[in-house]
């Protein structure tokens, strides 16, 4: 097994994330925090990733607790694109191929490392999107392009584009107007 550890500062509002990764021969873990204030809104969310060991996705659960309470939700898929939510089929999710916590930045990385695109070229993705703290969560289709090695461009037609440099891991770096890693 190896392991590695990141944290993130937000740009987009005030809070900091972490992550913990840890890689198996055949499987890879993904276990998080992230502690917000966006405005007078306070929240926190912890959440589990399973992959395989290319990176394809098979489970998250996500809890999030804010002034409201304490919710969760759990999706897994089993990496041809069929979806359960809460342990339920759910056919708006059908397609998936990645979960994509808003605003985390490590959440790129499941494309970044299991897409071997050449520098120049872009690939789509439909990814289901989580969105803390209330935990919506519904299809949204992405498009990642390989500017450089270590320098992607993420763009959808709902919150626009960005540019995110990242490690030799795949993991992000600097992430613009949304995060930048803590050293």
């Amino acid at each position: 097994m190896t392991a590695a550890s990141y944290a993130w500062r937000r740009l987009d509002l005030d809070g900091l994330g972490f992550v913990r990764l840890e890689a198996h021969t055949d499987t890879v873990s993904a276990m998080g925090h992230e502690v917000c204030a966006d405005g007078p809104d306070r929240w926190a969310v912890r959440f589990a990733v399973d992959l395989d060991d290319a990176w394809r996705h098979r489970r998250t659960t996500i809890e999030a607790l804010d002034l409201a309470g304490t919710r969760a939700v759990q999706l897994t898929s089993d990496g041809e694109g069929t979806w359960t939510r809460d342990g339920r089929p759910d056919p708006a999710l059908d397609g998936c191929t990645d979960v994509d916590i808003a605003g985390n930045p490590f959440t790129n990385a499941f494309v970044t490392r299991r897409v071997a695109l050449e520098i120049g070229t872009e690939t789509e993705v439909r990814a289901a999107f989580v969105e803390p703290p209330g935990l919506s969560v519904r299809p949204l289709v992405q498009r990642y392009r390989r500017l450089e090695s270590d320098r992607w461009q993420y763009g959808d037609d709902e919150y626009g584009t960005f540019e995110f440099t990242t490690d030799a891991d795949g993991v992000a770096v600097q992430y613009e107007r949304l995060a930048e890693r803590i050293s």
